[in-house]
């Protein structure tokens, strides 16, 4: 019976790495304070007993549960020389097991999110399939895998703006320099799996354009759009163009996200051995930690 109940607790913990329960964590903080931060009047007590945000929050964990998991699904080739430990997971987990898992948790996902709205559910529906599709098909278009890989990690965020908020410039800031910062984590990792991308032939922009120009071009984007930046916070300062403006926390943290994509695309011309390249991708995961939790400085 103890033997039944270790190897059950095992399985648990091996599950958690391969839906990378961190991750799921920090999702469900992000939205909890965006929600709590920005629409619901600084009301705590409304974080508590608003149903139709825990449903969306719930819904949003497992769909992003089963993205990781498909996605590991068509990535076990690809893993096997960038990330051996993950597919030795995998494999002791049972393909057929998590293939049944990833199902059940895509229902659970759509049965919390129909319980919010009718809305959320087909948005949520949508979210499922575009993961499916990204894994299946869009994992092989450069560029267009570096973007969608940002907008799935984006979608849970914005699923509480969709059903809660009201657009202004301030979330255009937010989650602008958000997909900067992602996208930007994407095209480095891609640097830093090159290898097991290129034996099996996964069309990364590393891969199609090959390394010097994608780090030029990485470079080049990330330049431009940190200059736009300061441009347009001087032409606003100077002669208005945005309405409603208020140079205030979301102007702070999309400047701050925005420079450290531009560092780190800078700093990656200084790093020819691959596996260096890891402690930038570590810095980028921490900018993303930041950029997501830092909205709790709104209520200062």
């Amino acid at each position: 019976m103890r033997g039944i109940r270790k190897k059950h607790i095992t399985r648990f913990l091996l599950l958690l790495g391969i839906v990378r329960w961190y991750n799921l964590a920090l999702i469900a903080a992000s939205q909890y304070l965006l929600f709590w931060l920005t629409f619901s009047g600084h009301q705590f007590v409304r974080v508590f007993y608003d149903v139709k945000l825990h449903c969306i929050v719930a819904a949003s964990l497992f769909s992003v549960a089963a993205a990781f998991i498909i996605n590991a699904f068509y990535d076990v080739d690809k893993d096997m020389v960038n990330k051996p430990k993950q597919v030795v997971i995998g494999k002791l987990l049972g393909e057929s097991s998590l293939l049944n898992l990833y199902v059940l948790l895509n229902l659970l996902a759509v049965g919390f999110a129909m319980m919010a709205s009718l809305r959320v559910m087909v948005f949520f529906v949508g979210y499922t399939v575009f993961c499916w599709f990204h894994s299946h098909k869009l994992q092989k278009l450069p560029v267009v895998r570096e973007v969608s890989a940002s907008l799935l990690t984006m979608i849970p965020l914005i699923a509480i703006w969709f059903h809660f908020g009201h657009w202004h410039w301030g979330m255009f800031y937010y989650f602008g320099s958000l997909a900067i910062l992602l996208f930007t984590r994407e095209v480095v990792k891609d640097m830093a799996g090159h290898k097991g991308n290129l034996i099996f032939g996964y069309k990364t922009v590393v891969v199609a354009t090959g390394e010097k120009t994608a780090r030029w071009g990485l470079a080049a984007m990330n330049t431009g759009l940190f200059v736009m930046y300061w441009a347009l916070n001087w032409i606003q300062q100077v002669d208005p163009v945005l309405p409603h403006w208020h140079p205030d926390y979301y102007l702070v943290i999309s400047g701050i996200s925005l420079f450290t994509a531009f560092w780190v695309s800078w700093s990656m011309f200084f790093i020819r051995d691959h596996s260096k390249i890891l402690v930038l991708d570590a810095f980028l995961k921490l900018g993303i930690v930041i950029h997501l939790l830092s909205i709790v400085v709104q209520s200062f």
